[in-house]
């Protein structure tokens, strides 16, 4: 008799890492849209890190029935990993596929929290649970709303910091914003970095009457400013650490958080 996952297990397991394979050699993302616009298509395998009955791979017998089916010996897998692993056994043991596991969960928590801040944007590990089979999530935070969806490496958002004050960002893996789309013109916002985290401005005098700025800051941060004539933000970028107040209309370019 087979010791399976049960459905809510499966669908835990694959929420905890963004429904991507946990092979950090693959990462392929395990489900997408369906044709039928009420349905997603899943490629996503609930495998076990011990097998689930007798004679099966890496199957320990000092395991409980209820220990086989717990969401601790699984881990969510594309199904090419799934056949791959049981495959060779020696070469993928207990203690690697619960190493891609935990990795795997982590990276995700990461890519979901990197650089959103502690506000109404940031998720907690049992907010990933609450991801649909689609890769959606929202949340209400604080009077905020915030709305997620979960693409891969990439994870989409969109916060609406105030009543019909929305922004949406499109942020990488390492939780850099991609793209976006703010409620107001960049020119109405007003840039802001702490003095003491300044170690260098190198000017620039471009056409058409701009002004770039190079800001060399402590910790490494470099951040590249542009300005119009009238000393208007035209275009800025900080690989990490900024915060944005879309009802301020203000970005702060902050010091690294040192736990």
């Amino acid at each position: 008799m087979r010791d399976d996952f049960t459905t809510k297990t499966k669908d835990i397991m694959a929420k905890r890492v963004g429904f991507t394979c946990s092979n950090p050699e693959c990462q392929m993302l395990t489900v997408g849209p369906n044709s039928d616009e009420n349905k997603n298509t899943s490629i996503g395998v609930a495998a076990h890190i011990t097998a689930a009955s007798k004679k099966g791979p890496r199957y320990d017998e000092n395991l409980s029935s209820k220990e086989r089916q717990g969401i601790t010996n699984g881990v969510w897998l594309c199904q090419s990993c799934s056949v791959l692993i049981d495959r060779d056994t020696g070469k993928f043991s207990i203690e690697l596929l619960k190493k891609w596991r935990d990795n795997a969960e982590k990276k995700a928590s990461e890519r979901l929290n990197t650089q959103l801040g502690k506000g109404a944007m940031f998720v907690d590990n049992k907010d990933m649970e609450s991801i649909k089979p689609n890769g959606y999530y929202e949340k209400e935070f604080n009077g905020q709303k915030v709305k997620y969806f979960l693409d891969g490496k990439f994870l989409h958002v969109e916060h609406e910091q105030a009543a019909g004050i929305i922004a949406y960002y499109v942020m990488d893996e390492a939780g850099n914003i991609v793209e976006h789309k703010w409620p107001f013109p960049l020119e109405q916002y007003e840039l802001i970095i702490q003095p003491d985290l300044i170690l260098k401005v190198v000017p620039e005098i471009l056409t058409n009457g701009l002004r770039k700025e190079t800001v060399y800051m402590k910790w490494g941060k470099v951040a590249v400013i542009i300005r119009n004539s009238q000393k208007q933000l035209v275009h800025f970028h900080v690989e990490k650490g900024f915060t944005i107040n879309h009802v301020e209309k203000k970005i702060w370019i902050n010091p690294p958080e040192f736990n």
